[in-house]
């Protein structure tokens, strides 16, 4: 069965100011995901992208403080139980994950991912996201086995104040969790429907059918990475997808490896249309779910403050609301830059 990727063109007509009045039509688009039917809006294509602040006086100014700078980071963060990590932080090279001070679940953990208090989005070192991931597999395998029932191993990443990042310094969220969150069970009950319907999994067929595309942007080892035809982010976004694997804990070194490099050459992308922030999820099938429908896919997020100015956020009642994302930038001109500086990458 084909993959509908379905668009339904807009025209506005208005006396346009910018052109004497001049009757004027003005094109939008709304596309349905292809696998959940779920509309997003393409519109607004005038903005241009608002200049980043100073980055190095906020990492200056933010470094004093940091609770996860060296040696603060010893006596200000929490250790687990030693039953579940022995001496009560987890490492792996420069890397240290700790129990979230302010949970939200049974096992909810920070990750810091480096010694430095900041890296910029344009030339992230590959180290962090595969250090990271790699801890955040760790304690996944620490904290489930078969007989406590499915779970699922979230991962994420709000990089900068945009994104929600409360701290500069680079960190990921690690949750185990029953209840992964609405957007995501419905995604999977999508998929468990696309695969009785068609006898393969979603994320396959989407392969197939983008694969060397407008939308495609390249693969590394297992991980494939696209630009989404139904977007989320107002200045575009992105994803990757794991070839055959369902959840965190069943990736090896390789995986790890292989996506740290696709992610750091795409957040190099974007990076490169003038954007500095972004948020990250690892979205997984439950350990010890029945069945593989699902395919272990990142979605990443590109943020940015409208109006600076004003600290005029991306976020509005059309998505926080109304569940309706929306963009100023078309999906296929962003997987065009985005394939240029990934192939660049080698």
């Amino acid at each position: 069965m084909p993959i509908p990727f379905r668009i339904d063109r807009k025209r506005a007509r208005l006396h346009d100011p910018r052109r004497e009045f001049a009757l004027t039509e003005i094109e939008s688009e709304v596309r349905h995901d292809p696998l959940t039917g779920a509309t997003a809006r393409i519109c607004h294509l005038a903005l241009r992208t608002p200049p980043a602040p100073d980055l190095a006086a906020i990492a200056a100014e933010t470094a004093r403080e940091c609770p996860f700078c060296a040696p603060r980071a010893e006596r200000l963060t929490p250790r687990f139980p030693d039953e579940l990590v022995p001496g009560g932080r987890l490492r792996h090279a420069d890397a240290v994950l700790f129990p979230n001070l302010f949970p939200y679940d049974d096992l909810s953990a920070v990750a810091v991912l480096c010694a430095e208090h900041f890296q910029p989005m344009g030339a992230m070192p590959e180290r962090l996201a595969a250090n990271g991931l790699a801890l955040a597999r760790e304690l996944t395998r620490r904290a489930w086995s078969p007989g406590r029932g499915p779970a699922y191993s979230l991962v994420t990443w709000n990089y900068m104040p945009p994104a929600g990042g409360t701290q500069v310094h680079p960190h990921m969220q690690v949750i185990v969790t029953t209840t992964p969150g609405n957007a995501l069970v419905r995604h999977l009950a999508a998929e468990q429907a696309f695969l009785e319907r068609c006898g393969e999994p979603f994320a396959a067929a989407l392969l197939a059918a983008e694969e060397g595309g407008e939308r495609w942007i390249g693969a590394r080892g297992r991980v494939a990475w696209l630009v989404p035809f139904a977007p989320t982010g107002v200045l575009g976004d992105a994803m990757a997808v794991f070839r055959e694997r369902c959840t965190l804990a069943e990736l090896d070194d390789a995986d790890l490896a292989d996506f740290a490099a696709g992610l750091s050459a795409v957040l190099a992308g974007f990076a490169a249309r003038g954007l500095w922030s972004f948020n990250l999820s690892l979205l997984p099938q439950a350990q010890g779910a029945s069945g593989r429908h699902h395919w272990l896919t990142a979605r990443l997020l590109p943020r940015l403050y409208l109006n600076p100015g004003l600290h005029v956020s991306d976020a509005s009642y059309m998505q926080l609301i109304l569940g309706e994302p929306f963009s100023m930038v078309w999906p296929e001109e962003v997987a065009a830059d985005l394939r240029a500086r990934f192939g660049a990458r080698g």
